[in-house]
C-alpha cells in the first residue's frame, strides 16, 4: 500500500478540534520496527533538532543580522519619502552603513520596526529573534487547542520543525505569518466571522502568504469574514499612505520600484524556494508561463478539497497550497507547514505511515540549513510529497473523505 493510502479524514466533534489521536494523547507509535520511541526519547530528539536549528544564528550576528537591517531601515525611514522610492531608500542605507535592500511589504507594515530603529541594529535583532522564538511556542499552543493533542507534543513539533525557527537565525518575522494563520484556523473551528476577518486580513501584511486563506473564505462562502478582512487591508492601505508620506498612489511606486530587486532576489535564493513554481521556475529554459501554469494547475486539483473538506482541514491544506502553489514561497516561511503536519498527526494520517512519514519529515527540515549544497532544499521535498498526498486524497471522482463512510473505512488505491 502507498503513503497516500494511510490518508484518512480527521474526526471531528461538533467543534471540529477532537481527534481518536489527541483523545489517546500521545500520537505516534512507541515503536517503528527495531527503532523505539518512547516520548521521553523523541522530546529530547525534538530539543536538539531546535538546537541545531538555532546554529546559525551566531552567523547572522557577525555578518549584520541576516535580513534585519532592511526591517531596521524601514522602521527608520517609515512616514518619509525614503521608504517607498527604490532610489530614495537605497541612498539613505548608504549614507546610514546599512545593507542595501528593497523594502518588499506594504509601506503600514514599517510601523511596527519604528521602535527598534531607535537601538542598534544588533540589538534590535537580538529582540527580535526572543519575540521570533517566543511567537514558535504561541503556534505550538494554537496547534494544542485546534488539534485537541498535548501542548507537551504540538510544543516539540513546533520547536524542532527547523523552518518555524529560521525567521530567529535571519531576521525574518514569518512566525507571525503562521501564528495568523493557526488563528484563523482556529476561529474557523469556532466559526468566529470577526477573529477570522481579522486574522486573514492581518496576515494580508505579506500578500503571498495570505491569499489562499483568502481565497478559501471566497470559496466556502465566508462573506462576513471577508467583510471584515476587506477593512482590514482597506485600513491598512489608509495607513500606508501616511507611512508613505502621504502618497495615495504608493503601490504604483512600490511596485515599480522593486522590479529591478525581484530577478535578482529569486536568483539569489533560487535554492531557498519551495514551491513547485519556484522548482520549475529554476530549471533551464523553462517559459516564463510553465511555472504560472504549474501553480494554477495545482490550485485547480486542490479546489474539490478546499471546497468540501472540514473547515479545519480545509484551512490547513490553504496553508499547504501558499508553500506548494504560491509565487514566491522560501525555505523560512514553511511554517506554514505546522497546520498539516499537526493535522496528519492528529488523525489525518492513519498509522503506521502517521509515525514513519512524520518522523521522516521533521528532521528533513533541518536541511534548510544547508540547501545551498542540496540543490533542492529539503523542506521543498516535504512540501512536494505533502501536496501529492492531499491532491490524492480529493483527486476528482474520488470517494469522498469526509463522508461518514470514508471516515470508517480505510483507504485504498
Amino acid at each position: 500500500m502507498l503513503p497516500g493510502a494511510a490518508v484518512s479524514s480527521l474526526a471531528t466533534t461538533k467543534a471540529g478540534a477532537s481527534t481518536e489521536a489527541g483523545a489517546r494523547g500521545w500520537p505516534f507509535r512507541v515503536r517503528l520496527g527495531p527503532l523505539s520511541l518512547p516520548p521521553k526519547r523523541v522530546r529530547l530528539w525534538g530539543a536538539a533538532l531546535a538546537l541545531v536549528s538555532l546554529v546559525p544564528i551566531d552567523t547572522a550576528l557577525i555578518n549584520g543580522g541576516g535580513d534585519w537591517p532592511a526591517f531596521w531601515s524601514a522602521g527608520a525611514t517609515v512616514g518619509t519619502p525614503d521608504l517607498v522610492d527604490g532610489a530614495r531608500h537605497a541612498a539613505w542605507q548608504l549614507a546610514h552603513g546599512v545593507a542595501v535592500d528593497y523594502w518588499r511589504y506594504p509601506p503600514a507594515v514599517a510601523y511596527a520596526f519604528a521602535p527598534a530603529s531607535h537601538l542598534p541594529i544588533w540589538l534590535g535583532f537580538v529582540i527580535q529573534a526572543a519575540i521570533m522564538l517566543g511567537l514558535v511556542g504561541v503556534a505550538g499552543l494554537l496547534l494544542a487547542r485546534i488539534f485537541a493533542l498535548p501542548a507537551s507534543v504540538t510544543l516539540v513539533l513546533a520547536f524542532a520543525w527547523t523552518p518555524a525557527l529560521a525567521s530567529a537565525d535571519i531576521g525574518q518575522n514569518a512566525p507571525v505569518a503562521f501564528v495568523l494563520a493557526l488563528w484563523a484556523i482556529d476561529a474557523l473551528r469556532r466559526d468566529s466571522h470577526l477573529e477570522v476577518g481579522l486574522a486573514v486580513g492581518l496576515l494580508m501584511y505579506k500578500p503571498t502568504l495570505g491569499l489562499f486563506l483568502l481565497g478559501l473564505l471566497l470559496l466556502r462562502g465566508r462573506w462576513r469574514s471577508l467583510g471584515v478582512a476587506g477593512v482590514v487591508v482597506a485600513t491598512a492601505y489608509l495607513i500606508s499612505v501616511l507611512a508613505a508620506a502621504g502618497d495615495w498612489g504608493w503601490p504604483v511606486a512600490w511596485w515599480s520600484g522593486m522590479q529591478p530587486w525581484l530577478a535578482p532576489d529569486l536568483i539569489r535564493n533560487a535554492d531557498k524556494a519551495i514551491s513547485l513554481p519556484g522548482l520549475l521556475g529554476r530549471l533551464p529554459g523553462v517559459p516564463l508561463w510553465a511555472p504560472v501554469a504549474c501553480g494554477a494547475v495545482v490550485v485547480l486539483l486542490a479546489l474539490r478539497g478546499l471546497a468540501r473538506a472540514p473547515i479545519v482541514e480545509a484551512g490547513c491544506a490553504a496553508c499547504l497550497l501558499t508553500m506548494a502553489a504560491g509565487p514566491r514561497a522560501w525555505g523560512y516561511e514553511a511554517g506554514l507547514m505546522l497546520p498539516i503536519l499537526a493535522w496528519a498527526m492528529a488523525g489525518g494520517l492513519t498509522e503506521p505511515w502517521r509515525t514513519r512519514l512524520i518522523f521522516a519529515a521533521i528532521p528533513m527540515g533541518l536541511l534548510w540549513l544547508v540547501s545551498a549544497y542540496t540543490v533542492v532544499s529539503g523542506v521543498a521535498i516535504v512540501v512536494a510529497a505533502a501536496t501529492i498526498m492531499w491532491l490524492w486524497r480529493w483527486r476528482p471522482l474520488g470517494p469522498d473523505p469526509s463522508s461518514a463512510v470514508a471516515s470508517t473505512a480505510p483507504a485504498t488505491i
